[in-house]
């Protein structure tokens, strides 16, 4: 005991921000900070009398003696102590001078000055803020001291405060103070105000959940500021349909006691009590950086979905907030017309209910003896171009040459694509190629997933957005996968991910909402030829005719051109597509067929006219003998029939898809086969694309693979021609990720049952997806996968089909059976975040119209999607 003793106060006061309380047990308990105790043999008649007479002026020894009649002194003793120790009294601290609040003060617009704000208080904070608004030079604010709300004086509050609060904190009264409030009196002071900040300290929750509910009536934003002597926490701004509010803080971030939740609207606000606190500079610069953010000309809250912590050495942190389903005041109300400030709140709830993936740092090889100073690409196409860009970006040291004969003919097909291509592109962790420019010169249209007509007989169908979201809430609340992410909603509703503020500027979400391309192909070739050439990679238009094998049969000694010209490389790069003829032909690399699990092997493509409407998703259409894709352009929709050709010949497979599309075009009819080789990389030959495989396009997984190839190829290329440990790990990697995506595609045929002819009867019955069967048996018993942590990968998965959400949007999506998982969020939480998505997405343009807007108007919204750190742009799967 004696260790304590100089912890005693000689002269104490109570901790303003300490609260003792009685439990229904006739225990006392104690709650400072996040810290509570209960205290035994102590009864509460001795401590009300002991507080009674600590008021920071009286010593300890006066108010010894003045209960000497009553109570031993050691006694009295070992309570004081007990009451130090768990910091509900402590020593009076003498005043010192206030600090200087205009130092860092942030510049205010003169059109914010002139904005009504009210701020609400009773303390050191009050002052605070309404000396440093005054010394910003606001022009319209008014401070508001309040001591008493009506509302905590209902008789069962005060009884319920009587009977169980011994103590709640105190404050002093101010001289210029307002009468008793209520909340239908702070809802008509509130609507005089464009912004309201509430400082209240000490009073109870209820008065400021009372706060709360005036600001949503009123539809007047609020910030809400507490602050004890350690810490201060500023946020949320509470903006109708669209935030979290103070009782959403209170629930996720105050850290109540759980032996306390049941008093919580009695127990106080912390107080800050001291003029000089070093936390006054920081909360009064935070708040005005959040009234120049409400009230200028962006109108977004900064913290409409976080609240900013702040301690003593002016540390500051962010913590995530929104709506919570256990708060009982945060309707979201979005029946009603939306505001600019709504909009953009609603924005901000959005970009925080979607998820963002982190990134690892790559670390440079060091040189080494004899490395690659030569590559020959044979082959030019979207293959071989990629890869000769890719080379000169990731690899400079290295001489490219692209070796392409202007007599073969590029395929003009519509292309979907995947992310994974926007970020080879755009990030200057790649390609780093100008997207305004891309923009202008192939004129992309945007996917935002794969709708899939598909699974169920009639016209069911389910999105498969890139965006992430909450799969199992969409699917137990709502039945269906369609509401899982703003993604989702979008592609339902057509919109693309540009949306209307409601004064005329458009809000750009491209960098959180995940997007991929649908590419015209010629356009795209020829667009990435002038880059090439303009990157100054040496390009020959030549046939190449023959390759000299080596002794051993082994490597290439070199290529043969039509004029019998020797072309000779370190590195040569097989992109001569299905022909495969370094690869296959000449170093006899097997070819490894997913007949068994990917039966079809012909595609028909042709145009096909659209209504005006460029969806915002390529679609999946389930058809007698297979599926037809359809991809839309501005001017068309490119629609193909991919079927096998052992269930209807080309004649039949074609009438069908006039039938289905009306007005269509003169079509095209390509084979192919699905597999790949045993080799990504054998001897002195890399394959790129179908040179090394190829699968039916039901995933837009073309490109994908090009790019996955590049991307492993070259950030894990070998310092040395004599390294081979790393084309050993390449070849393994390449071919697990093919067969991986094998797998996949095969759970669409396996569980599709829209229709049941002969082909789909067969595929139901005979498709192989043994390589899946692990993630299926999960599946049927702890779906979704992606609710626990993957047991098929650490952080991340191989690449995006790989992953367990991809797997759970298609298994469930086609409503293969399964036990769930307890959701994450509960019903009234899902309900209140959906709102908010549903909000957003009204808003939203058609991809028109956006387009349109991107290209004429505001481009700077592309070069902000490219630039800005936190696009997803920047931390899209790793390769």
């Amino acid at each position: 005991m004696a260790d304590f003793i100089n912890t005693i106060p000689q002269v104490p006061r109570v901790n303003p921000n300490a609260h003792l309380i009685l439990s229904e047990t006739g225990e006392v308990c104690s709650w400072v900070g996040s810290e509570a105790f209960g205290l035994e043999g102590i009864s509460p008649r001795s401590i009300r009398e002991l507080l009674a007479l600590i008021d920071g002026v009286r010593s300890l020894e006066a108010i010894y003696a003045e209960l000497a009649n009553s109570y031993d002194r050691n006694y009295l003793h070992e309570i004081v102590l007990a009451l130090s120790k768990l910091h509900i009294v402590e020593e009076v601290v003498t005043a010192t001078a206030p600090p200087n609040y205009d130092s860092k003060l942030p510049i205010v617009p003169e059109q914010v000055r002139q904005k009504a704000i009210a701020i609400l208080g009773n303390h050191q904070l009050l002052d605070a803020l309404n000396q440093t608004f005054a010394t910003a030079g606001f022009q319209n604010h008014r401070a508001f001291s309040f001591t008493d709300f009506a509302s905590c004086q209902t008789p069962e509050f005060l009884a319920l405060q009587q009977e169980r609060i011994l103590l709640n904190g105190s404050f002093k009264v101010s001289e210029n103070s307002l009468d008793a409030v209520s909340v239908s009196g702070l809802c008509e002071l509130f609507q005089k105000f464009d912004f309201v900040i509430c400082a209240l300290e000490g009073v109870p929750y209820q008065a400021l959940f009372d706060v709360n509910k005036s600001a949503l009536a009123s539809c007047t934003p609020c910030l809400f500021v507490t602050a004890s002597p350690e810490t201060a926490l500023i946020g949320p701004t509470v903006i109708r349909g669209a935030t979290a509010c103070f009782g959403c803080r209170v629930i996720t971030l105050e850290a109540i006691p759980s032996v306390l939740q049941d008093i919580l609207p009695q127990l106080s606000a912390p107080i800050l009590a001291q003029a000089d606190s070093p936390l006054l500079p920081s909360i009064a610069q935070a708040c005005i950086e959040e009234a120049i953010s409400i009230l200028g000309l962006n109108l977004t809250a900064t913290r409409a979905t976080s609240v900013v912590k702040i301690n003593r050495q002016g540390n500051s942190t962010v913590k995530r907030l929104l709506p919570s389903g256990e708060c009982q005041q945060c309707t979201s109300q979005l029946d009603e017309p939306l505001g600019v400030l709504q909009r953009n709140a609603i924005a901000a709830a959005a970009q925080e209910i979607g998820r963002i993936w982190p990134i690892s740092p790559n670390a440079a090889i060091r040189e080494a003896a004899d490395p690659y100073q030569t590559v020959g690409i044979l082959g030019g196409g979207t293959a071989g171009y990629l890869t000769a860009l890719a080379f000169r970006a990731l690899r400079p040291d290295i001489k490219v040459t692209l070796l392409e004969s202007s007599a073969i003919p590029v395929i003009g097909v519509g292309e979907a694509t995947t992310p994974e291509l926007v970020k080879f592109l755009h990030s200057p962790r790649f390609l780093g190629l100008d997207i305004v420019d891309f923009y202008q010169r192939v004129l992309p249209t945007w996917k935002l997933g794969i709708k899939f007509q598909w699974g169920l007989p009639g016209d069911y169908e389910f999105t498969f957005p890139f965006q992430r979201g909450r799969l199992l809430e969409s699917l137990l609340y709502d039945s269906t996968l369609n509401n899982q992410s703003l993604g989702a909603m979008l592609m339902s509703g057509d919109r693309a991910p540009i949306f209307d503020r409601g004064d005329g500027t458009p809000l750009s979400l491209l960098h959180q909402i995940r997007w991929a391309y649908h590419l015209d192909n010629r356009r795209f070739v020829r667009y990435l030829q002038e880059e090439a050439i303009a990157a100054g990679i040496q390009h020959i238009d030549v046939q190449i005719s023959d390759a000299l094998i080596s002794a051993d049969g082994e490597t290439i000694s070199h290529l043969i051109t039509e004029d019998g010209r020797k072309l000779t490389y370190d590195l040569y790069i097989d992109c001569s597509g299905f022909r495969s003829m370094l690869l296959e032909q000449k170093l006899g690399s097997k070819f490894v067929s997913y007949q068994d699990t990917l039966s079809t092997d012909r595609a028909i493509a042709a145009t096909v006219p659209h209504n005006g409407t460029i969806k915002p998703y390529t679609l999946a259409e389930t058809m007698n003998n297979g599926w037809c894709w359809n991809i839309p352009f501005e001017d068309a929709d490119h629609r193909g029939y991919v079927f096998s050709s052992a269930f209807c010949s080309a004649d039949q497979a074609l009438e069908e898809m006039r039938a289905k599309n009306p007005g269509m075009g003169d079509p095209w009819l390509v084979k192919f086969r699905s597999g790949r080789h045993e080799h990504f990389w054998k001897g002195n030959v890399v394959a790129i694309g179908n040179s090394y495989g190829f699968v039916e396009p039901l995933e837009s997984t073309a490109i994908h693979m090009i790019v996955l190839e590049l991307e492993l190829l070259l950030t894990n290329f070998p310092a040395s021609k004599q390294d081979e440990g790393v084309k050993s790990v390449l070849n393994r990697k390449i071919s697990d990720r093919w067969d991986a995506l094998r797998w996949f595609l095969g759970i669409h045929y396996k569980f599709n049952h829209r229709l049941s002819t002969p082909f789909w009867q067969a595929a139901n019955r005979d498709t192989d997806i043994s390589g899946a069967a692990e993630r299926l048996a999960l599946f049927s018993e702890r779906a979704p996968l992606s609710y626990r942590n993957s047991m098929f990968y650490t952080l991340h998965p191989p690449e995006f089909f790989s992953d367990d959400h991809c797997y759970d949007t298609l298994l469930a999506g086609q409503q293969v059976s399964a036990r769930f998982v307890e959701p994450v969020e509960d019903l009234a939480t899902w309900q209140r975040q959906l709102a908010i998505l549903k909000g957003l997405a009204s808003t939203a343009m058609p991809q028109h119209q956006a387009l349109s807007c991107l290209r004429e108007q505001r481009q700077d919204l592309l070069d902000d999607f490219a630039k800005r750190r936190d696009s997803w742009l920047h931390t899209w799967l790793p390769a």
